[in-house]
């Protein structure tokens, strides 16, 4: 072998390895949503938002486009605190509840099953394509039997054709001792005539997640992932007020927190 076909040998060879250097620096591309162990993607896999999704987040509700009651975060999610987030949530996906439940932006399957991460409980989450499976099986027996509960967010009260996870008598109805609760447990168009209006007396923490426990009821609040703070005198337009009226889950008037989501936990405190 001659010298120059030598370093044309060599010379190629190099080039080849260095093509497969980016393929094999490139992250592994997500995998569609399917029945078992998902996770949520991340921002830089799915940067599509609208109403119950973001990037990196995905809102849990107990009901097929219903009120939240937390999220699930992706890793490399950022919070208002500059905190990041370092893993994945995961959500056992055990099946879906199909229909529009009324949602005017496309989500037309609604998964159900275990959330995890900071909310731990049984929900339906906002559609299916934030989700990347990672395996088969589940992670827990809970929730596997499925939403059960017959409920109604029609005008004439007739039940929805899917199941709810719990009734709204969940959370606070005592409207007589709190103004910000509803006596249906939730303020709607079709319970109350829309959503409850108030104001910041002082500035308002606001957390993405209080846990299951505690948006179901009255076990303990363990806030977490801070999602801003909304000052004094602020319009919060209130969707529901937890049953141990600890926190009022409510938006901010026209405004938008981390990551463009608009829902979020604020402590009844801060709030006339």
């Amino acid at each position: 072998m001659t010298a120059r076909l030598r370093r044309t040998l060599i010379a190629a060879a190099t080039a080849g390895m260095m093509a497969l250097v980016p393929a094999m620096l490139a992250p592994t591309p997500a995998q569609a949503w399917g029945y078992g162990v998902n996770r949520v993607q991340t921002a830089a896999e799915d940067s599509h938002a609208q109403t119950g999704m973001g990037p990196g987040w995905v809102l849990l509700s107990y009901k097929a486009n219903g009120p939240m009651v937390g999220y699930l975060f992706a890793r490399d999610f950022v919070f208002a605190d500059g905190t990041v987030k370092t893993s994945f949530d995961h959500m056992d996906i055990r099946d879906t509840g199909d229909g529009s439940a009324g949602n005017t932006e496309g989500i037309t399957r609604w998964p159900w099953g275990h959330a995890a991460g900071s909310f731990d409980g049984c929900a339906y989450a906002y559609g299916t394509s934030k989700f990347a499976i990672e395996r088969t099986g589940f992670m827990t027996d809970s929730c596997a039997n499925g939403p059960s509960v017959v409920g109604s967010s029609k005008a004439d009260g007739s039940p929805d054709s899917l199941r709810w996870w719990h009734s709204e008598a969940v959370f606070c109805t005592a409207s007589g001792t709190d103004p910000l609760c509803s006596p249906y447990g939730v303020w709607s168009e079709n319970k109350g005539g829309g959503l409850k209006v108030t104001r910041s007396t002082t500035p308002c923490p606001v957390y993405g997640n209080i846990g299951a426990a505690a948006a179901y009821g009255s076990g303990s609040a363990a806030p977490t992932h801070p999602l801003g703070t909304v000052p004094a005198g602020q319009q919060v337009d209130v969707r529901y007020v937890t049953k141990s009226r600890q926190y009022v889950m409510a938006k901010w008037h026209g405004q938008r927190l981390a990551g463009g989501i608009a829902w979020g936990f604020f402590p009844r405190g801060c709030l006339s």
